[in-house]
């Protein structure tokens, strides 16, 4: 009975411990990401009239098109009245905050996005 204590409590022992350096927590945390790789980026959450969409939003509901909550977010609601938005002003009809749709609306222009330098004997040349 006693040996069957003694093992028992080895193995409670054994348990708390962690099996010598085995780390259950770390063993159950998310898989580390590859090397390099960006990590997700979580969306905000909340309203956020101050956005672009926010501000577009609101317009679109004094103008009478949009009847949805400014949320700052783009949503279906958002993108049919801009389509609404660009064809009453005709502008090209894509649904989104394009620059010419931006600057009718009078807000900033979006930058393109900045391309990364080639590595010096990275493309191959013709022979």
């Amino acid at each position: 009975m006693a040996r069957k204590r003694s093992l028992l409590a080895l193995l409670v022992a054994a348990l708390l411990t962690g099996f010598g350096g085995l780390d259950f927590a770390r063993a159950q945390e998310a898989p580390a990401t590859e090397e390099g790789a960006k990590p997700k980026r979580k969306k905000p959450r909340g309203n956020n009239p101050n956005t672009d969409y926010g501000k577009a939003q609101t317009m679109l509901k004094e103008a009478g098109l949009y009847a949805g909550e400014v949320t700052g977010y783009k949503n279906a609601e958002t993108t049919e009245a801009i389509r609404k938005y660009q064809e009453q002003n005709g502008l090209k009809v894509t649904g989104t905050l394009n620059n010419e749709t931006r600057e009718k609306m009078g807000l900033p222009k979006r930058k393109p996005p900045v391309k990364k330098k080639q590595e010096e004997g990275g493309e191959a040349t013709p022979s």
